[in-house]
């Protein structure tokens, strides 16, 4: 389980987060909306541990994740961020291996059960076809699905997306979205992600945080969470939550350009 107990985070005067609580349980989907700026993306950083917090404000297992090390913690916690490193020289085959670094004290070295790990990922995502080429030779979205297949080698309890759907078209971001699903149902893991499209978050979520200005405006399921109030005030745009025959969940419609365009000037 993640715990987030009143999380405050700031860099220097600014503050980041204000008063953040959530939590993850095993085998849940939970989206994090909210326009730029809102503190999405600083909290997933907290929650991966990459960004410095104070005592027990944020929990792994119980444990303050300060407490514990970066080993322990990549054990347990996948992160893929929004942008990843430029990679000159490295296959995919080798990207994906990194994936199982977390499991060695020392050094390098490929057991069978890395290999098997290995091997599931990219078939998981449709990568062995490409598995011996450059990383940097791949299409945006191709390297997408690779960066994804390595942190599902290293096969952790909660899985951190930070906007998966970045540069993937519409077929693999539909696709991808199969996957967070099939990931929790077939692998029991917990996928905590960043959406910009709210209709992606009610495709897969079970629980939704919104937040506005580094807090949780609100939190809970899809049809508590997103409605056309709520869009309004975080979004500051005119939209419709609409229900079609014989789709089983809402859809955002956004009302128009002109409409939001108004309604941004008025502020």
């Amino acid at each position: 389980m993640i715990q987030v107990n009143q999380l405050n985070f700031g860099y220097g005067a600014k503050t980041i987060l204000n008063e953040v609580s959530f939590e993850a349980q095993k085998k849940q989907i939970i989206s994090l909306i909210g326009p730029n700026g809102s503190g999405k993306s600083t909290l997933l950083r907290c929650l991966s541990g990459l960004l410095p917090t104070i005592g027990p404000s944020v929990l792994l297992d119980g444990k303050p994740i300060s407490q514990c090390s970066s080993r322990e913690i990549a054990q347990k916690i996948a992160f893929l961020p929004q942008f990843q490193e430029s990679l000159t020289s490295l296959s995919v085959y080798e990207l994906i291996s990194m994936g199982r670094s977390p499991y060695h004290r020392s050094g390098w070295f490929s057991t069978p059960e890395d290999r098997e790990k290995i091997n599931w990922a990219m078939a998981y995502m449709g990568v062995e076809g490409f598995k011996n080429r450059l990383v940097n030779q791949l299409s945006g979205g191709e390297r997408q699905r690779v960066w994804i297949a390595m942190i599902l080698a290293q096969d952790t309890p909660f899985i951190l997306l930070d906007e998966p759907v970045t540069y993937m078209d519409l077929k693999h971001q539909w696709g991808l979205l199969d996957t967070i699903l099939s990931l929790k149902e077939d692998c029991g893991k917990t996928v905590i992600s960043v959406f910009h499209d709210i209709n992606h978050a009610i495709e897969v979520s079970d629980l939704v945080y919104m937040m506005k200005d580094g807090q949780i405006y609100n939190y809970g399921t899809c049809d508590q969470v997103i409605t056309e109030k709520s869009i309004r005030d975080v979004f500051e745009i005119p939209a419709k939550v609409c229900r079609f025959h014989p789709l089983e969940k809402a859809i955002v419609i956004p009302e128009g350009c002109r409409k939001c365009g108004r309604g941004l000037h008025k502020h």
